[in-house]
């Protein structure tokens, strides 16, 4: 009866290469007329949502969803592969956690490519070095990641895509636990980890550097370090696991945007991002609230930071569920600009999945 069961398994998996070849195929022509109309976009965040969003919706909890998503995600990256292969920046070198969330968001049949420190992710794709970049832009635990923040108020980029990445921080050395005396990681892997570290590792020197990734490769260089850093940097530097997911919020989940050239269309299901600066008199801040209140806007962030044009003014980001190209919003952003300063979308894009 097993041997059963596997004969029918085989004929499936032969259904299902059959099928995979197809599609193919079928890219392949999607390509050609891509290239004979002038369409640049091979990668088109707004379809990629609907057809894992769809696919989920028949799925019925049948397949488990997480796996199904990231089967998807490598029949487009496969398939976009055959039509022309997008080059991704991320936060190098390799291994990073910025390299895992461009992996799970663009699959692996993508050129990666490693750039630190991470604003320059923005100089790669303004250049057109790289076609997209993968940046870090809020951690659950930590809050918003300033720099990229801030280096959205001088880009001509868009947001094209949010992607959720779940960070398990291990403990990589080739010594024994006892025998480490210096751990190496970027600033928040430190913080995400302080009472894990407090406990074991009270009198090692911390090491502040780049990414994770470099942690990594010191300590697979360096005797009694340590590392904290991701599972794919201990299988790329070959340094193993010491102690396994060591932060202290086992929920401890990091949020990227993917930055590119153009926006995506509506996927019905997205986020929208955006600058505001208001005028300097009492209650401009609640009237501009009271707009995206009264157009029934739900907003899911709200931050101020300094203005770069002149000392002592600020500017405030925003989210809000919605697509820029929605009717409300639309007539909301009309309001907004009547009252403020400056109102700067920043893109409207699919939402992650987390």
């Amino acid at each position: 009866e097993l041997t059963k069961y596997r004969d029918q398994i085989n004929e499936i998996d032969d259904q299902i290469l059959g099928l995979l070849q197809k599609r193919a195929e079928i890219s392949k022509q999607v390509g050609a007329v891509k290239a004979e109309t002038g369409v640049a976009e091979v990668y088109v965040p707004h379809r990629q949502k609907q057809i894992i969003e769809r696919l989920k919706a028949q799925n019925h909890g049948k397949f488990p969803e997480a796996a199904l998503e990231a089967i998807w995600t490598e029949i487009l990256s496969a398939s976009r592969s055959l039509q022309d292969p997008e080059r991704v920046a991320f936060l190098g070198p390799v291994g990073s956690f910025g390299h895992l969330a461009a992996l799970s968001h663009f699959g692996t049949s993508t050129e990666f490519i490693p750039v630190h420190p991470q604003i320059d992710i923005f100089t790669e794709v303004e250049s057109g070095r790289a076609d997209y970049g993968v940046v870090a832009i809020e951690n659950s635990a930590q809050g918003t990641v300033r720099d990229v923040l801030e280096r959205f108020q001088r880009t001509p980029l868009w947001i094209c895509a949010e992607t959720f990445q779940p960070i398990k921080q291990h403990l990589l050395s080739k010594s024994p636990l006892a025998e480490i005396q210096c751990i190496y990681s970027h600033p928040q892997p430190f913080a995400q980890c302080k009472t894990w570290l407090r406990r074991h590792l009270a009198g090692a020197e911390q090491i502040e550097v780049v990414s994770t990734s470099e942690a990594a490769q010191r300590a697979a260089q360096e005797s009694s370090t340590a590392a904290i850093a991701s599972e794919l940097a201990s299988e790329i530097y070959e340094v193993p696991i010491v102690a396994n997911a060591i932060m202290d919020d086992p929920d401890n989940t990091t949020r990227f945007f993917v930055i590119g050239k153009h926006i995506p269309e509506p996927s019905g299901h997205d986020r929208t991002s955006l600058f505001f600066a208001i005028p300097d008199k009492v209650g401009a801040l609640h009237q501009a609230l009271g707009i995206l209140e009264q157009a029934q806007l739900n907003l899911s962030y709200l931050e101020s930071l300094p203005s770069r044009t002149k000392p002592w003014e600020y500017i405030f980001f925003t989210e809000m569920e919605g697509h820029i190209a929605d009717e409300r919003l639309i007539v909301a952003f009309e309001r907004l600009e009547g009252l403020c300063r400056n109102v700067n979308v920043l893109g409207s894009y699919p939402r992650g999945s987390f």
